[in-house]
């Protein structure tokens, strides 16, 4: 089950959002959260031990409580949640009968009427925490994030930095707003690809600090020859100061002790 809504079929339409829902497992009847729901599938997230086996019951509720729908699933993935003692169950349905699979339509009708597909930044506030950042984020389809990080204002951008989605933060890096601390946050993002490196690298409002050469040297995405050429004339002090970095490469950390015993 995927979380990129841009990736599936029209059939497929995932919405980012909670309806009700409750899992039974084990003799017990567990309330929580149904996230990215689909006529194929859900993710749960709610207080719930980690499912004894594959199969699992639960029932899905429309959010005005007038209707629901008990039906089966397998488990196909089961992770940590950002909130402690909170699962997140991925579930794929299986055995829809023409009944459930119609009363499934009409959860996702109701739910549609109240929740309108896409997101908005407006809603965040500084300080948010990163994983509601996220869920927000998730929420926005990907083509409209990307459209937004060119042109984002400062806030915007404080939001769109923390974004998964390689395309978006390269989108971001090309936004002629883009400020130097923001591009240093966008530096040691994990999610920037190869060519994107390159191009903050490049940039002419930030080649020249040293700070963010030293992150983009040290981000796990960098090649050697960007690395390399960051960091090509950095003195003793500055190479030390790198040495001390996590996430130098091996074979750059080899040339730079070469260049120290060298003087």
């Amino acid at each position: 089950m995927s979380g990129h809504t841009d990736q599936l079929p029209r059939r497929g339409y995932r919405f980012h959002a909670a309806v009700p829902a409750i899992l039974h497992e084990g003799g017990r009847s567990v309330p929580c959260g149904a996230q990215d729901l689909s006529r194929t599938g859900v993710l749960l997230v709610g207080p719930f031990a980690r499912p004894a086996s594959e199969r699992v019951d639960l029932t899905l509720k429309a959010t005005s409580g007038s209707h629901e729908v008990r039906m089966q699933g397998r488990v196909v993935r089961v992770e940590p949640d950002e909130e402690p003692g909170e699962l997140r169950v991925a579930v794929e349905f299986v055995d829809l009968d023409a009944a459930q699979k119609d009363a499934l339509e009409v959860i996702l009708a109701r739910f549609l009427e109240s929740h309108p597909p896409g997101g908005s930044l407006d809603s965040l506030k500084p300080g948010t925490p990163p994983h509601e950042v996220r869920k927000t984020l998730e929420s926005i389809p990907l083509p409209q994030r990307i459209s937004l990080a060119a042109r984002a204002a400062q806030k915007e951008r404080e939001f769109l930095r923390q974004d998964q989605h390689p395309a978006v933060l390269d989108s971001l890096v090309r936004n002629p707003n883009l400020a130097l601390e923001e591009a240093l946050a966008v530096a040691q993002s994990p999610y920037l690809n190869g060519p994107t490196i390159d191009l903050l690298a490049a940039d002419p409002r930030f080649n020249k600090d040293e700070s963010l050469r030293m992150a983009l040297a040290t981000n796990t995405r960098v090649s050697f020859a960007t690395a390399d050429k960051l960091t090509a004339d950095f003195k003793l002090p500055q190479i030390r100061k790198l040495l001390t970095k996590p996430g130098l490469s091996q074979p750059l950390r080899d040339k730079l002790l070469k260049r120290m015993t060298r003087g």
